[in-house]
């Protein structure tokens, strides 16, 4: 790692400057990069998500969040690259940290095809200050060679209206309708998982992610998509050309932005359109550039009915084969077998392929025993594989993507006898999920005034956690979608088809990990002289341990959900399962506190 630090060093010495700055990001501005763009993982070892390597002459560091921090530490160890804590105490932020590096005269390159806009202007701005500068190039590519993995390159298909609700003509026309209000004409659509909602096309070019690596362009009267060729059969591209969609080249954005004559008003997000395009439509006279968030983030952010009866079908599906994990998990246990972290991937895995429709996990499963767990994204792979004990807790925090919806599910397991500390943090977590979840609220709350409803438990006894609550979900995309969150930055209002992740935890290193995350719906809840009220309902089927559960802690009304989730959860599933699977089931959802 050493070695690639000083040639990414020499590199950008080489070009006339004086450090690199590189990101987890793409030309998408992806949550999920594809590995061709995802430098960081081979340049410093550290393979988790939303990183910042920060390279001068005679240093570098990397900064990663706090779900990240212990893996950090671990990964970086005996490297030149100090491993920074977002957000910690005493640690500087990346903006700090250049205007303490940089002086007048120097020069900071990134590669600004794959940051965003507005990420760009806050480092000029900030290198402004000490009279430094900030210059868009791409040096990573120089050093990475022939190691760099390929651009994926997976085969699309298109989805049938009758799983997404709407068909792309009518995406597009909603679209356009949007883009009126905001006084624009023509949009420039970046996101994978906008392209995906937009034309309903999906692909596999990312692990766990069912997209496309391709961009839309959208004007008033025309809807282009970019994508290798090749990749659509003559099927699905003739179905798109009958809804007004033409193909170009995926390489071809940029030369077919320059090359606009026609005056359009193209609405543009700084915090979502890469820097380089940016630039580009900036500079074509022809295009005014109105500055606004992309309306489609909005706009699939709020599921239809079909999309919503599809996603509740998965939930069942993937409640089933839960439920039979767990019972293969037991079995295992109680015969005596050695089961590593490792394993419960794989017994994941097998119980959800036997669901229809499944296609692939939504994310790399956490599985995670005892104290490895406090490690939030943590993952067990090669010699990273802890083995399970017959005591302490088991957390394991996966999904599935199926035809029909996305699900994301946390549950912590006891393996056996629990510290008198393990079952107070199972017992608050389980208080911050259930008043979560159980929380009623008028629709002008955002994700920042719902966060708390989910803290105020842990916070009671001087515990925080240093994530949100939960994120939206994608359908049949990816796991985390906005534009809500159930978190203190979030200023989005909740509205009647929005889902989202109920997952708080504690998080104690070196002790122990606990998260309980259910996926709910948020619906509306009836109106009255004080305006109209919203409440979410489970979309996750699966039961909640209650053996850890120290009942005494818990109010009525919490026990009282509890109860009526778990009568939810068995006659949702039983249909489904045999004799033996629905008697295991009614004793895991049997009541407690009566």
């Amino acid at each position: 790692m050493n070695e690639k630090i000083a040639a990414l060093r020499a590199a950008a010495q080489a070009n006339g400057a004086d450090g690199v700055l590189v990101m987890t990001s793409d030309p998408h501005c992806s949550e999920y990069v594809p590995a061709y763009y995802n430098a960081l993982p081979w340049l410093t070892g550290f393979i988790g998500e939303n990183a910042t390597l920060v390279v001068t002459g005679s240093e570098s560091a990397l900064w990663v969040d706090g779900r990240f921090y212990v893996q950090a530490d671990k990964q970086l160890a005996g490297t030149e690259i100090q491993s920074m804590h977002a957000g910690a105490a005493g640690v500087p932020t990346v903006a700090e940290f250049l205007t303490q590096k940089f002086s007048a005269g120097q020069t900071l390159l990134l590669d600004g095809s794959c940051v965003p806009t507005a990420t760009v202007r806050d480092y000029a701005k900030t290198l402004e200050k000490v009279g430094a500068s900030l210059r868009s190039l791409d040096v990573v590519s120089s050093i990475w060679g022939g190691e760099r993995p390929a651009l994926p390159n997976t085969p699309c298909f298109l989805l049938k209206k009758e799983v997404t609700g709407a068909d792309a003509a009518e995406k597009i026309a909603a679209v356009r309708a949007e883009l009126a209000k905001e006084g624009a004409n023509a949009l420039a659509v970046t996101g994978l998982d906008c392209v995906a909602w937009l034309l309903n096309m999906r692909a596999h070019d990312l692990p766990c992610t069912p997209l496309a690596v391709s961009y839309a362009y959208i004007t008033a009267d025309s809807c282009t998509l970019f994508l290798a060729p090749g990749r659509l059969s003559a099927e699905d591209a003739a179905a798109l050309a009958a809804q007004g969609v033409a193909l170009r080249d995926y390489t071809e954005l940029l030369d077919f932005v320059r090359s606009r004559t026609d005056e359009e008003t193209i609405l543009v997000s700084p915090a979502t359109t890469n820097y380089d395009l940016y630039s580009a439509i900036e500079a074509n006279p022809h295009l005014t550039v109105k500055e606004g968030a992309d309306p489609i983030i909005a706009l699939k952010g709020v599921k239809n009915p079909v999309e919503l009866a599809n996603s509740r079908e998965c939930h069942i599906r993937d409640g089933v084969a839960l439920v039979r994990f767990e019972m293969d998990l037991e079995k295992a246990l109680a015969e005596g077998k050695q089961l590593m972290e490792t394993d419960i991937e794989v017994m994941l895995q097998r119980r959800r392929s036997e669901q229809p429709g499944y296609m692939e996990d939504s994310f790399n499963t956490i599985a995670a025993y005892g104290p490895n767990a406090a490690m939030m994204h943590y993952h067990a792979e090669g010699e990273v594989n802890s083995p399970i004990e017959r005591k302490g807790f088991l957390l394991i925090d996966n999904g599935g993507q199926y035809d029909c919806g996305t699900t994301d599910i946390t549950r912590t397991y006891p393996m056996g006898p629990l510290t008198e500390n393990e079952r107070k943090y199972y017992t608050w977590t389980l208080q911050s999920h259930i008043d979560m979840a159980r929380a009623v609220f008028l629709d002008y709350c955002t994700g920042f005034a719902l966060d708390t409803f989910a803290r105020a438990p842990l916070w009671a006894h001087k515990i925080n956690y240093r994530c949100g609550t939960g994120h939206g979900v994608g359908f049949i995309a990816n796991v985390h979608e906005g534009p809500q969150s159930l978190r203190p930055q979030n200023g989005v209002v909740f509205k009647p088809g929005m889902t989202i992740t109920d997952e708080p935890g504690v998080y104690e290193t070196d002790e122990v990990g606990i998260r309980i995350e259910n996926e709910l719906e948020c619906v509306s809840a009836g109106t009255n002289q004080y305006g109209n009220w919203l409440a979410f309902e489970p979309l996750t089927v699966v039961p909640i341990s209650t053996e850890p559960v120290l009942v005494d802690e818990l109010s009525r009304p919490q026990i009282d959900w509890l109860n009526n989730y778990h009568q939810h959860v068995y006659e949702t599933l039983a249909p489904r399962l045999n004799e033996e699977e629905k008697a295991w089931l009614k004793a895991k959802c049997a009541p407690i506190g009566r």
